[in-house]
């Protein structure tokens, strides 16, 4: 197969006002973080999540910005759902620059989930943590493939987790953690074989967030030690993490593909 380079010299990839995005979990609070940020700049984004009251909370928290948001409910564990939001990316805005899977997670999260021993952990549940967090990137990935390569140009930005790499009590559980070093792994493999064809693969990787699923049921014990991980001090925000994500979907980082960046104040 004869592969050329993404890109000829001289020729730009589209600013950060002109790009469109898709955002899967766009109604949580890294997701409606990021929608915030790249809105911001006047791109427009397809906010994709499988509930549409948390779409409304996210299109109220941002109708004041200068970008165009549509949103678009779809079960991003399917090839239906994820196909079906990237051809509406399409028809509606006619291009698509880079994908967001943010989508995943811990399932029914609660402090209850964390360091589960196996004989607490249904093949049901293991499975689903796969296809929230692993599937759902795979297929996101899949169904954007063949736009980035016809318009030589794409950005993937894929969401883990410190739980990837840490054998950190109340970080994750056996799992949430194998399905977040899946997402690396996947990240990386997709830097590889898509890179020559102009499509830049990444990945973040945050400690604890405090979104409000997270406060609702966090106690002051919990965050304290989790504070004591930090270099900084502090957590990282959902504002933090969708600056990330911003970076890895925007021209400046297009000399960048199969990296980690953990945004985690400093955890390691």
């Amino acid at each position: 197969m004869d592969i050329q380079p993404a890109f000829s010299p001289g020729r730009p990839s589209p600013a950060p006002h002109e790009r469109t995005y898709v955002v899967t979990g766009a109604g949580g609070g890294i997701g409606g973080a990021a929608v915030a940020r790249l809105l911001r700049v006047g791109a427009n984004v397809v906010g994709v999540d499988l509930s549409s009251r948390r779409l409304v909370g996210t299109a109220d928290k941002t109708e004041d910005l200068p970008g165009t948001l549509r949103t678009f409910r779809a079960d991003v564990t399917t090839e239906e759902g994820t196909a079906d939001a990237v051809a509406y990316a399409l028809s509606e805005f006619g291009e698509l620059h880079g994908i967001a899977n943010i989508a995943g997670g811990m399932v029914n999260i609660n402090r209850d989930v964390y360091d589960l021993p196996l004989s607490d952990l249904s093949l049901e549940y293991f499975v689903g943590t796969f296809a929230l967090n692993v599937n759902s990137a795979f297929l996101m990935c899949k169904a954007a493939e063949k736009h980035f390569y016809d318009q030589r140009y794409g950005k993937i930005v894929n969401v883990a987790s410190l739980a990837a790499f840490a054998n950190r009590n109340e970080l994750g559980n056996a799992a949430y953690n194998p399905a977040k070093a899946a997402v690396v792994g996947l990240t990386q493999t997709l830097s590889m074989l898509m890179g020559r064809h102009g499509v830049r693969a990444n990945c973040i990787a945050p400690g604890l967030v405090l979104s409000d699923r997270v406060r609702s049921w966090i106690e002051p014990g919990y965050h304290q030690r989790h504070l004591d991980y930090t270099a900084l001090g502090e957590l990282a925000t959902p504002e933090d993490l969708g600056e990330a994500i911003a970076f890895f979907l925007e021209p400046q980082s297009d000399a960048i593909t199969g990296e980690v960046l953990r945004v985690a104040a400093g955890v390691r």
